[in-house]
């Protein structure tokens, strides 16, 4: 039996279920692509098509729980930032940087892990990328663009939580959290 036109059928029901449960349409309409991807992928082994929508329904509720208790995860990690102190930083910073600096090594916390033991090792421990790359067994140039690509999410990670201005020489003149 195909598989969409059952999706079609009960689409509306699982995106009311999934608006209601949802704090905002781009939630809700994430977590109904997501339903419809594991949906679309393991249709093959249903074995009672004539229950399609309460299977499709506990997909959608299994999706949900999901999304919430990643944003319990990224919520406890931001509120640990939140109580954490940088000890050594340099003098010179105003007091936006090292409200800031404050924040670096929660969000390190939620880089993917290969991103997250490059920027651990070289930005906070010292190691050089050459002996980055050699601690991992990778090659040099990989080890550069673990470290590159790490910063990128980094700084993906931190202007998600606020919004930073600088001036031009970096130094940070603004810096408010994001709602």
């Amino acid at each position: 039996m195909d598989f969409l036109p059952i999706w079609r059928q009960y689409e509306p029901d699982l995106f009311g279920f999934l608006r209601k449960q949802l704090p905002d349409q781009a939630s809700t309409d994430d977590l109904l692509q997501l339903t419809f991807l594991k949906a679309s992928q393991n249709w093959s082994q249903v074995e009672q098509p004539q229950k399609a929508r309460a299977w499709l329904m506990q997909i959608a509720r299994h999706s949900l729980i999901d999304f919430f208790r990643k944003g319990q995860k990224e919520q406890a990690l931001r509120e640990k930032l939140a109580r954490e102190t940088f000890t050594a930083l340099p003098d010179d910073w105003n007091e936006l940087q090292v409200q800031l600096a404050r924040y670096i090594p929660t969000a390190i916390e939620l880089l993917p892990e290969k991103y997250r033991e490059a920027i651990r090792l070289t930005e906070l421990e010292g190691l050089s990328q050459k002996e980055l790359a050699q601690q991992l067994g990778i090659s040099y140039s990989g080890a550069k663009s673990r470290v590159q690509r790490g910063r990128e999410k980094l700084k993906e990670i931190v202007l998600d939580c606020c919004q930073v201005e600088a001036d031009k020489y970096g130094n940070i003149i603004a810096c408010d959290p994001r709602r």
